[in-house]
């Protein structure tokens, strides 16, 4: 793999940083004395260390907070904490605990991860799915955030899902981050404790229905397949009126998961074609 990332560039990259376990020769290369101690560390010791931070944290929302803060400062190790410990981080990256996770979405966030696609920038889908960083994509989760794990409609925050979703794609599913992208559909919210609340990082509007809303999703669905014509794109946890109609209206519009890759992960991820 070539990088052209040195230095600090390099370690607040999530998925090339690896913490303490850059070697001497690495550090002489990227320029990193300095900025790390001069421990060199092995994976086990990371994980030990991390393993001793989450058990630390006293709540579901606090441990949760804990990792997606590992995921947005070391991809490497994040994956490597939850295929070692699945017992304990499952249930913390994805249900039951994103679903407060997706509550507290406005007041927890750190780092854009993903990508919010809003109503009112609907004519510049193309524009933002032409940037080379997601030239390698081949596989999408997407929410619109209005039935998320029996809590109802938690608009933007509902883009927990598909980020803990396709977290679970790489670790349990061997499918490399780089091939994964969550997006939420933000076409609004009826939650008037979201709407209300000034900490709210969606778009603050009733939720766009009817002609509207369906030209919205057809539009997204259209802008993805010039993109990606052999992506992969699952729905999760759109309402039961909205799920029907889209899985029969696109059910046969992309491809299974295994026609995407030339090897099928170790197992394959569940609702590939549920909305």
């Amino acid at each position: 793999m070539k990088i052209s990332l040195t230095g600090y560039d390099l370690l607040i990259h999530p998925r090339l940083n690896k913490g303490t376990a850059f070697s001497q020769s690495e550090r002489d290369a990227f320029g990193l004395h300095g900025l790390l101690p001069p421990h060199i560390g092995t994976m086990e010791q990371q994980r030990q260390r991390r393993k001793k931070g989450l058990d630390d944290e006293t709540t579901p929302l606090q441990k949760y907070s804990f990792m997606r803060d590992l995921q947005d400062t070391n991809e490497t190790l994040f994956y490597s904490l939850i295929t070692h410990y699945i017992e304990e981080t499952r249930p913390i990256v994805y249900t039951p605990t994103v679903g407060e996770a997706c509550q507290q979405f406005s007041e927890i966030m750190r780092k854009p991860r993903g990508l919010f696609l809003s109503y009112p920038n609907k004519h510049l889908i193309d524009q933002i799915f032409s940037h080379p960083r997601y030239s390698g994509i081949k596989c999408i989760v997407v929410s619109d955030g209005e039935r998320i794990l029996g809590l109802g409609d938690q608009g933007a925050g509902g883009m927990g899902i598909p980020i803990g979703k396709m977290a679970l794609y790489t670790a349990l599913a061997g499918i490399g981050p780089e091939y994964c992208l969550p997006i939420l559909l933000d076409v609004g919210t009826e939650n008037e404790e979201r709407l209300q609340d000034p900490l709210y990082v969606g778009w603050r509007s009733r939720r766009v229905r009817g002609p509207e809303y369906d030209a919205f999703v057809e539009t997204f669905v259209s802008a993805v397949k010039r993109r990606w014509p052999h992506v992969l794109l699952q729905w999760e946890d759109f309402a039961g009126i909205n799920a029907v109609r889209f899985l029969q209206r696109y059910r046969t519009s992309f491809v299974p998961l295994t026609t995407i890759f030339k090897e099928p992960p170790r197992s394959p991820p569940a609702r590939c074609y549920r909305p």
